[in-house]
């Protein structure tokens, strides 16, 4: 059977990757032809609109061709604005095309998505237009119509071929994705709950349910583009991401309460426990089966419904009865921690079933409000991706004035869609090397169609025969994941070096010529990554770990608003970068993450529960406490005032229990307490930072 199956899902992705290529191509064709009936300047643009557009799923098209239709606006307003400021002085206007430049490629660096491809063709535009412009003024607006008029062709008509031939959408994936997440995750508690507390079941796929959710956003963004009941569902989807991540935060915390339990040998609460959690796995199932859809979620609904008001009597119930047979307070403080991270669990499973519940309907509106989406991006890393686009583009420009160098403003476009694009790349340096690879490639192709294909086309049709053998191969090698670089890189130089025009003209020599200036271009990019070098940072330990500590030791201070979502949402797109960019760190740092996700839950359940009503303001003395362990996160290595915290959080925890600050709960502040001192990952926190390979014998895992 499975050899069949094989071939079959080979055969399946064939055809997927062939309706990409000839849709690609139709779509490419019919924005040349538009451009040639219309009678615009470079019709070339439009087809090399159409190559970077292009994508496998019509809603990814129409999201990244939307977000680009926003960034060419946008750059030809602005290079309007500074043309009519600086034509007048070349290199005036040069040095604030950098600038400009420099920001849209930061604005990239620090949005996600088909927001950050905006601000690339904002800056990418602006070169197009102003580079030409500025040596013509007079005609700055024409040019600034027929390069936005190019490119939204080639964006509507990849669009429509797209959406009306054979279309892939994302919506099915975005709803497979959903159901999925849930019932793993639904899945993943029937079988927690069969071993109550057990951490051991989460090290099995540590991964899983802390990163996977990300996804859902991207297929979000996309999907609200293409579908109206996507775009209804918006917020509710985002509402169910937000939910997901705290719902597997509380159970992760939930388990490392039970291995201290079991470390410190606190039986007698394990073992009132135990039927507790047990009594959870009937509720999470209907008739023995996992939810597979929203639409089967109606009865789980109802069922956690009862169950928790029964919960949180029972448990009460437990706890009376424990108290008379166990005289040790550090096991009923336990039992309460672990008591009221179960109600506060299946409160959370509740929401997250309530909102997913929701999806069915089309009118619904989420009862709570969605957060926003949460991203770890340094403000530092986005200062220095600017920076270099700057660099790179006044290196350009000043050779170009210094030498009059006739394509110096075609190598200089280069260098700041190279800039833009790579900005965020795992290595850049090898997608530039891809790139030139590409373009290698895409210049010899475009020689041979220049000097033996093209000359002897007489019609449009014939001109589209005569292009079909390399546009196919480019989109070809596009097609594969692998080289998806290449042939991109191949096709836009097969667009921009090929005489597409009204009049053609066949000049072996300043084909050749703008080819060599595209590849400086790119070779100047790649210059300026390797000397503002971000890449290999991100191969770094002390990378990683600093940025977490940074981001834990900021719940201590944040505002409240969002800040349990903002949190959870920046740490694990921190691991989804440990994940992109150095995967060898992974099985190291996943224990590290977990860590910080459950003691930064823990500095904001104390915070929100702190807080008096109607304020924000938590009382003093726990002002004092936060600082100190916001200090003591940032420098783990002073030893001295790590153990200057713990003794102030003994004394807080022992005020609280005395009455002396009521205001402040005693179970989040001895949760704080014991992962804060007991978890040895904050122990070996600054030989990690330090270390640049592996550290023998270390591990974070408890």
């Amino acid at each position: 059977m499975s050899e069949p199956l094989a071939w079959s899902a080979w055969l399946r992705q064939e055809a997927l990757r062939w309706n990409f290529i000839a849709k690609t191509f139709v779509a490419g064709m019919l924005a040349l032809y538009l451009s040639f009936r219309w009678q615009l300047e470079a019709p070339g643009t439009a087809l090399v609109t159409v190559f970077i557009v292009a994508q496998p799923q019509s809603g990814l098209i129409i999201a990244k061709g939307f977000y680009r239709l926003l960034g060419t606006t946008l750059g030809s307003l602005v290079t309007l604005l500074m043309l009519a400021l600086f034509a007048q002085n070349q290199a005036l206007f040069l040095i604030s095309l950098s600038l400009w430049v420099g920001l849209c490629v930061a604005c990239a660096a620090w949005f996600r998505d088909f927001q950050a491809y905006a601000f690339v063709l904002a800056g990418y535009t602006a070169c197009l237009i102003g580079f030409p412009a500025v040596q013509h003024p007079e005609m700055a607006f024409d040019l600034t119509i027929a390069r936005v008029s190019e490119i939204y062709i080639g964006i509507l008509c990849t669009a429509v071929v797209s959406d009306l031939f054979w279309p892939q959408h994302i919506t099915p994936r975005l709803i497979q994705t959903v159901r999925q997440h849930y019932y793993d995750l639904i899945a993943y508690l029937v079988k927690a709950v069969a071993t109550p507390l057990d951490i051991s079941i989460h090290r099995h796929d540590p991964l899983r349910f802390v990163i996977q959710i990300l996804e859902l956003e991207s297929l979000r963004a996309s999907a609200i583009f293409e579908d109206p009941r996507s775009r209804i569902r918006s917020d509710r989807l985002r509402l169910f991401s937000a939910d997901f991540m705290r719902l597997t935060t509380t159970l992760h915390a939930l388990e490392q309460l039970g291995h201290r339990m079991r470390t410190g040998k606190q039986v007698h609460a394990l073992k009132a426990l135990r039927p507790v959690v047990e009594s959870l796995g009937p509720e999470l199932t209907q008739q023995g089966q996992i939810p597979r859809c929203a639409a089967e979620t109606t009865t789980l609904l109802r069922q956690l419904g009862s169950y928790q008001p029964w919960l949180a009597q029972h448990l009460h119930d437990i706890r009376h009865r424990l108290q008379q047979r166990v005289t040790s307070p550090q096991e009923l403080d336990a039992f309460d921690d672990a008591a009221e991270l179960m109600i506060q669990m299946v409160s959370e499973l509740f929401n997250l079933t309530s909102t997913y519940a929701s999806l069915l309907d089309n009118r619904h509106q989420p009862t709570r409000p969605a957060p926003a989406p949460a991203f770890f991006t340094p403000p530092q890393e986005v200062i220095l991706t600017g920076v270099r686009a700057v660099l790179a583009m006044l290196v350009l420009s000043a050779f170009w004035i210094a030498t009059a160098w006739p394509q110096g403003s075609l190598a200089a476009t280069i260098a700041c869609i190279a800039c833009a694009l790579f900005a965020a790349a795992p290595q850049p340096q090898r997608a530039v090397i891809h790139m030139a690879t590409g373009f290698t490639l895409g210049l010899i192709a475009a020689m041979v169609m220049n000097l033996m294909v093209l000359p002897n086309m007489h019609s449009f049709v014939y001109l589209g025969m005569g292009m079909l053998p390399f546009i196919i191969l480019g989109l070809w090698i596009a097609s594969r994941t692998r080289t998806y670089g290449i042939g991109i890189a191949y096709c836009m130089m097969l667009g921009n070096a090929l005489p597409l025009h009204n009049r053609m003209y066949y000049d072996g020599v300043l084909l050749l010529n703008s080819g060599l200036a595209q590849l400086i271009g790119l070779g100047i990019a790649g210059i300026a990554f390797s000397v503002l070098r971000r890449g290999q940072l991100l191969q770094q330990r002390r990378y990683y770990i600093r940025h977490l500590a940074h981001e834990l030791a900021a719940t201590c201070r944040r505002s409240l608003q969002q800040l349990p979502h903002s949190f959870d949402g920046r740490t694990r797109d921190l691991m989804r970068q440990v994940m992109i960019h150095a995967p060898h760190l992974v099985q190291e740092l996943i224990p590290c993450t977990l860590a910080v996700l459950e003691l930064g839950d823990a500095i904001v359940q104390l915070r929100q529960h702190a807080s008096l009503p109607g304020s924000t303001t938590p009382p003093h003395r726990l002002k004092q406490v936060l600082r100190q362990l916001e200090h003591s996160l940032r420098h783990p290595q002073l030893q001295e005032q790590r153990q200057l915290t713990i003794d102030a959080l003994v004394d807080l925890i022992r005020m609280s229990a005395t009455g002396d600050h009521p205001a402040i709960p005693g179970s989040d502040l001895r949760r704080v307490l014991h992962i804060f001192r007991d978890d040895p990952w904050l122990a070996r926190f600054n030989a990690l930072s330090n270390a640049t390979e592996p550290l023998e014998g270390v591990s974070f895992a408890p």
